[in-house]
């Protein structure tokens, strides 16, 4: 499939994310034997269909859940996500093939390219009459690339987390009047 036939896909128009049906996750690898998930319980995400489909979206940094009260608290600290100065982190980017979106994300203040791969769904009409489109992206970052560096050396020699993070959102968009 070309690029054409891919953006070809998401028909025209301005869409918004249906956040009832909607997911901004994220996982880190913990201690060498596990695989930490949280997500974001607030954000944003719009998608402009046609010719060069492009999204965007917020997410409230202090939604974090990781299902762990403890944790969570640790997350919003400046050792992370210090959500009293960045409330907020952003995306943005354009559909560049069939499986393929790039754009900036912006996290503590600080912006750089991210390449995610992307799955279009639809489009299609729910059972209400609303045209919808679903949109799947995975993209890795580099936590020290945005200055979360926190850390702990385990007694094996290795550390608490990875430095690698998979960023994963399963967006379902719908059309705008």
């Amino acid at each position: 499939m070309s690029t054409i036939e891919a953006q070809r896909t998401i028909p025209a128009g301005t869409y918004a994310a249906d956040p009832a049906h909607s997911t901004i996750e994220f996982t880190v690898p913990h201690m060498d034997i596990s695989t930490i998930r949280g997500s974001f319980l607030k954000f944003e995400a719009s998608l402009e269909g046609g010719d060069q489909p492009h999204v965007s979206g917020t997410i409230e940094t202090a939604s974090v859940d990781t299902h762990d009260e403890q944790r969570d608290g640790h997350l919003k600290t400046p050792e992370f996500f210090d959500v009293e100065r960045f409330p907020t982190a952003s995306f943005s980017g354009s559909l560049v093939a069939p499986d393929r979106l790039v754009g900036e994300l912006t996290l503590r203040g600080v912006t750089k390219p991210v390449e995610m791969t992307a799955s279009v769904t639809g489009p299609a009409v729910d059972p209400w009459g609303n045209d919808r489109v679903g949109l799947d992206l995975e993209g890795t970052v580099n936590r020290h690339d945005f200055g979360v560096s926190w850390n702990l050396d385990l007694p094996n020699g290795g550390k608490l987390l990875e430095d690698s993070v998979t960023l994963i959102a399963s967006l379902s968009f719908v059309k705008q009047a």
